[in-house]
């Protein structure tokens, strides 16, 4: 029956029903399960969806940071950040004994670019312990020559800028190794506005384990090897004031000939 008829049948019997044949069909029970199907289909590909993008991002958080710490390794191998702990080595290590280190052939390429930061090879002196044993270079005859136990103390002021970790700590160890105990006040290390970022927060954590007093102070701006050792003098504490190179190392005997000259005179 078309819509108009309808229409008019319906008037005459006294009541309206407006039909639209256009309308679509109603949903049946299965259409509705197939409809709530697609829908959790749909909800459980975005949350798969969103699962993939969190491990992306964590797989290249992870990338990313391994790729950072292989760089830092690569410049502790260089020297440029500092270790937590003294390096200990056997006595017939690298530079025990004072002898020379050996690099390898494969490794001379790498050596020369170490070269460049410190202008001294580098390499060798990473693979030296901080406190490698040395020597006694002394003649016999000092060799058994006494001191007097009454020396005075001193401090011992160490001046450095932009210095290696390695060779730095060993003058600082070599100087605790070979010094008696008796004789040692303290020792000071005058940073003549280094740049490094491990001669900084690091260096300072590291030698306030020491068993010798050792305090770092640091010039404001670059002032020349003069004046900072002006500045670790002035606030020195012991009897005598000894200066040394930032990259020395100490041998036995090498304090008490020193402290008995100023005693006798």
């Amino acid at each position: 029956m078309r819509g108009k008829e309808r229409l008019d049948k319906a008037r005459e019997g006294g009541f309206l029903v407006i039909c639209d044949d256009t309308r679509p069909p109603s949903f049946t029970h299965s259409d509705l399960s197939s409809t709530g199907v697609k829908m959790r289909k749909f909800a459980y590909c975005k949350v798969v969806l969103a699962t993939s993008l969190v491990w992306v991002m964590l797989d290249m958080f992870i990338l990313l940071y391994f790729s950072e710490c292989n760089k830092c390794d690569d410049k502790k191998e260089r020297g440029l950040p500092g270790r937590d702990t003294v390096v200990q080595r056997p006595h017939d290590g690298p530079g025990e004994m004072g002898k020379p280190v050996v690099i390898a052939k494969d490794q001379q390429e790498r050596m020369k670019e170490m070269f460049k930061i410190n202008q001294f090879n580098l390499m060798a002196s990473e693979m030296i312990a901080l406190n490698r044993s040395l020597p006694d270079v002394r003649l016999e005859g000092c060799k058994t020559k006494v001191y007097p136990d009454d020396l005075p103390r001193t401090s011992v002021v160490i001046v450095f800028h932009n210095e290696a970790w390695t060779t730095l700590l060993r003058t600082v160890h070599s100087v605790i190794d070979r010094s008696p105990r008796h004789l040692l006040e303290e020792i000071v290390l005058v940073d003549d506005a280094s740049e490094r970022d491990f001669l900084k927060r690091q260096l300072e954590q590291y030698v306030r384990k020491l068993e010798v007093p050792v305090r770092v102070v640091r010039m404001e701006q670059r002032s020349g090897l003069i004046r900072a050792r002006l500045k670790g003098a002035s606030i020195s504490t012991g009897q005598v004031i000894t200066f040394l190179d930032a990259h020395c190392e100490c041998t036995t005997g090498w304090l008490e000939p020193l402290l008995s000259r100023i005693k006798l005179d």
